[in-house]
């Protein structure tokens, strides 16, 4: 395949999981490529080939500034052209949206069974969920055993453990009201997952939570690199 830049470069089935993995997450670092695609290898392996992709044009490469200057890859715009993904897709991510879209990627990344949706999956397979004012862009399938539950993901971005409740309520109550979504709730098939950067945090939201009656599941999680973007986003 030759790219934009008239180089040829030589793309294996490794490149392709990557780049459908940016796609599904948006985002990617070094410490997740590692995990799932070169465990058997030194971590300098993942930097060979991340530099090789950004070479050409089919990653970009960015900074966590609040984070020590770590690196963060999104699609590039050969990648994204290739993809046929917008090229808002290959821009940096506002201080807004980077700690949202980090925590999804840890989160869905960190168990076995969780998989991100793309809106295109959900057009394919199950147009039913894509309604009107419901934000489709943060679903996952959960499977726990032998139960699959369609999820949603809500990363808590610093506001008080009421706010998050509320969030979390009304997230429910836009799906209450669409018939597809009443009867995923009342056959126990959905879920909203709650990422939160410190311990202490995600404590006082179960407790929060338990003192409401919900018709659906929560699932709990902390993610404590999440901090340090979202001290930067309540700046």
């Amino acid at each position: 395949m030759t790219t934009s830049q008239g180089r040829r470069a030589r793309l294996g089935p490794r490149d392709d999981e990557i780049f459908e993995h940016v796609l599904r997450y948006r985002l990617t670092t070094r410490e997740v490529l590692h995990r799932l695609y070169f465990a058997e290898c030194e971590p300098n392996a993942v930097t060979k080939v991340t530099s090789r992709l950004c070479r050409h044009g089919l990653l970009n490469v960015h900074r966590f500034d609040a984070a020590g200057a770590r690196s963060y890859y999104l699609l590039g715009p050969e990648g994204a052209r290739l993809l046929g993904a917008s090229r808002k897709r290959t821009e940096p991510l506002g201080v807004q949206a980077l700690p949202i879209e980090y925590g999804t990627l840890l989160f869905c990344t960190a168990a076995e069974g969780r998989e991100r949706l793309t809106r295109r999956e959900l057009q394919e397979h199950h147009p039913e969920y894509l309604v009107p004012g419901v934000d489709a862009s943060r679903y996952y399938l959960d499977r726990d055993g032998e139960t699959t539950r369609l999820a949603s993901i809500r990363v808590d971005c610093g506001g008080g453990v009421d706010h998050v409740v509320r969030k979390c309520r009304g997230d429910l109550g836009e799906r209450q009201r669409h018939e597809p979504f009443a009867r995923l709730i009342e056959r126990g098939q959905f879920l909203i997952a709650v990422v939160t950067a410190r311990a202490e945090k995600a404590e006082a939201i179960r407790a929060a939570l338990r003192r409401h009656h919900w018709p659906i599941r929560f699932r709990v999680e902390v993610v404590p690199e999440l901090a340090p973007l979202i001290a930067e986003a309540r700046r």
